[in-house]
C-alpha cells in the first residue's frame, strides 16, 4: 500500500473518530473516562498508551463495542495489522459492529496486501450500512489506488448521494473532476467541502481548485465554435442541472471581462444567485445556493467570497483586505459556526455519466 494511501486513511480515521458519549451507555463513569483518555492518546499519536488504556477498559467492560473498534484502530495506526484484525474479526461477526469497524478492518486488510478481502469487507459493510459516507469514501480510495478512476469517482458520487453530510466524498469528487472537462462540479463540490472542512491544507488546495475551475468554465468560450458573421445562433435550452449552472455562469461573462479576480467573482456570484432564484430555483432547489442566498440576505456574502477565494487568488491583496476590514472574517466565521451548511439528498443532480470524462491511456 502506498504511503499516500495510508496517510489519507489515517486522516480519515482520526477525523471520523466521532465522540460517542451521547449515544453510549457506559457501566461506570470511570470506564467512560478511560475511553475518553484513550481517545485523547490516540489523537495525540501516543499509540502505546492508547492501546494499553483500551485494553484496561476492555477488561472492565468486555461488552462495549467502541472499545474494541478503537483498539483495532490504534493497532492499525501502529502498523500492527494482525492484532487489529484479531480484535475486529469477532466484532464484525457480531451484530454490534458499526460502519467504522468495517472501515478499519478493510484498512488493515489492504495494508496487509489483502486487497480483495478489503473490498469484500467494505461491500459487507455497505450491505449493513448502505448510507455510510465513510465506507463509500474508503472504497473509492481503494479503486483509486488500483488506477480505476471511473469506479472511484462513481463510488464517491454514490457516497455524496447516500450521505450528503459526509464531507470527504465532496473533496475526492472535486479533485477528480478537476482533471476532466466538467469544471462545474469542481466549483460546486469544492465549495460544499470547504464549508465543512474550513481550515486545513486540503481546504486551501480546494480553494485553488475552485478558482481554476472558474477559469476553465470561461476559457471554454474561446474554444467553442464562433457563429457566422451576421448569424445569431439560438442557444439550446440546458437539459440538466450542470448545463444550467454552466450556461448561467457564461451568460455573466461580461462581469469578469477585465480579469478573474476575487472582486469580479464576488459580483458574478451575486448576479448568478439573482438569476438562479429568478429562473431555476423552483426546478433545481439546491442547498448550497440557498446557503449563499442566506449569507447574501444576512450581509455576509461579500466577506464570504473573500474568505472562500481571496487568499487563493492573491495572498497579498487578501492580507491587505483583511487588515482594512478588521474582524470581518472572524465575524463571518462566528456566523457560519451557528449557521452551518446542510447538504441534502435531494441536492443530487449528477447524472454520474463519467465513463468518458478522463483521457484514455494508450495501450502498451
Amino acid at each position: 500500500m502506498s504511503k499516500a494511501f495510508k496517510y489519507i486513511l489515517l486522516i480519515a480515521l482520526l477525523i471520523t473518530n466521532i465522540p460517542a458519549k451521547a449515544q453510549t451507555s457506559w457501566p461506570t463513569p470511570e470506564i467512560e473516562q478511560m475511553y475518553t483518555q484513550a481517545r485523547e492518546y490516540l489523537l495525540q499519536g501516543n499509540l502505546p498508551q492508547a492501546i494499553t488504556t483500551y485494553k484496561q477498559a476492555i477488561r472492565l467492560a468486555p461488552h462495549q463495542m467502541l472499545l474494541y473498534r478503537d483498539l483495532g484502530k490504534a493497532y492499525y495506526l501502529a502498523g500492527n495489522y494482525e492484532d487489529a484484525q484479531g480484535v475486529l474479526d469477532p466484532l464484525l461477526k457480531s451484530n454490534e459492529a458499526d460502519d467504522q469497524s468495517y472501515q478499519v478492518m478493510a484498512a488493515c486488510q489492504y495494508a496487509a496486501g489483502e486487497k480483495k478481502k478489503a473490498k469484500n469487507t467494505i461491500q459487507n459493510g455497505l450491505e449493513k450500512y448502505p448510507n455510510s459516507g465513510i465506507l463509500y469514501h474508503q472504497l473509492g480510495k481503494i479503486y483509486e489506488e488500483g488506477d480505476e478512476m471511473v469506479h472511484a469517482l462513481q463510488t464517491w458520487l454514490d457516497g455524496i448521494h447516500k450521505d450528503p453530510t459526509y464531507h470527504l466524498n465532496y473533496y475526492e469528487a472535486a479533485r477528480t473532476y478537476a482533471n476532466s472537462d466538467k469544471p462545474v462540479w469542481v466549483i460546486i463540490y469544492g465549495e460544499i467541502f470547504v464549508n465543512i472542512e474550513r481550515h486545513t491544507p486540503r481546504s486551501d488546495e480546494t480553494r485553488s481548485m475552485i478558482l481554476q475551475a472558474y477559469s476553465k468554465v470561461f476559457n471554454s468560450i474561446s474554444s467553442s465554435e464562433l457563429p457566422k458573421y451576421g448569424k445569431i445562433k439560438k442557444a439550446a435550452q440546458p437539459s440538466n442541472f450542470e448545463e444550467t449552472v454552466r450556461n448561467t455562469l457564461l451568460s455573466l461573462s461580461p462581469v469578469i471581462s477585465d480579469g478573474l479576480t476575487t472582486e469580479n467573482l464576488a459580483m458574478l456570484r451575486t448576479r448568478f444567485l439573482m438569476l438562479w432564484f429568478a429562473q431555476y430555483a423552483d426546478k433545481y432547489p439546491f442547498s448550497l445556493f440557498r446557503y449563499e442566498d442566506k449569507m447574501a440576505r444576512s450581509g455576509y456574502f461579500e466577506i464570504y467570497n473573500e474568505w472562500l477565494l481571496g487568499k487563493a487568488d492573491n495572498a497579498q491583496e487578501f492580507e491587505a483586505w483583511d487588515k482594512f476590514h478588521i474582524d470581518a472574517i472572524k465575524t463571518f466565521e462566528n456566523w457560519a459556526q451557528s449557521n452551518p451548511i446542510k447538504p441534502e439528498t435531494s441536492d443530487f443532480y449528477n447524472d454520474m455519466n463519467v465513463d468518458n470524462i478522463f483521457a484514455r491511456k494508450k495501450d502498451r
